[in-house]
């Protein structure tokens, strides 16, 4: 065991002097002639991995202007509705008025009475639908989290757009 044990040891010393003595930790430990075959021979300037970069060309003509866009709004307004106050959900739509588009909206709530707890249960485009169907308002919602204590009133407003 007590063979063993210094076998050990020297191997583990003869290790660490070995490597403390021959670690390289600098280009200027290795012969010059090894560090140029490892570079290899620069290629001509101005090559690419291709080939040789030629001229650049003269600039092209102007294309044809392109036909003028649809006219965008001109007139956005905000609308607001109110729900009338439920102790459990308050829920409303606010709407454009006809020839105007729904652009977005939002949802809060105005009042909260004896002791509720109001909170967002949605806000949502109406007509929600799934088929890209042109939205005409905004639909909202606040629930009351300590129904049936109290009362709370929705506030929805939709930003509407026309030409």
């Amino acid at each position: 065991m007590i063979v063993a044990c210094l076998a050990l040891f020297v191997v583990s010393t003869g290790t660490s002097i070995a490597a403390s003595h021959y670690l390289i930790t600098s280009t200027k430990q290795i012969k010059p002639s090894v560090i140029k075959a490892l570079k290899g021979a620069k290629g001509p300037r101005g090559q690419s991995v291709t080939g040789l970069t030629g001229p650049q060309g003269p600039k092209g003509d102007t294309g044809a202007a392109g036909a003028a866009g649809a006219a965008g709004a001109t007139h956005v307004v905000k609308r607001f509705a109110t729900a009338t106050a439920d102790s459990t959900l308050s829920g409303t739509i606010a709407s454009c008025n006809p020839g105007e588009v729904a652009t977005g909206g939002g949802t809060d709530w105005s009042s909260a009475t004896g002791g509720a707890i109001p909170v967002v249960s949605y806000g949502q485009p109406a007509p929600f639908s799934m088929d890209n169907a042109v939205p005409t308002g905004w639909r909202g919602a606040v629930r009351n989290l300590n129904s049936p204590t109290g009362t709370v009133t929705a506030l929805v407003w939709v930003i509407c757009a026309s030409p």
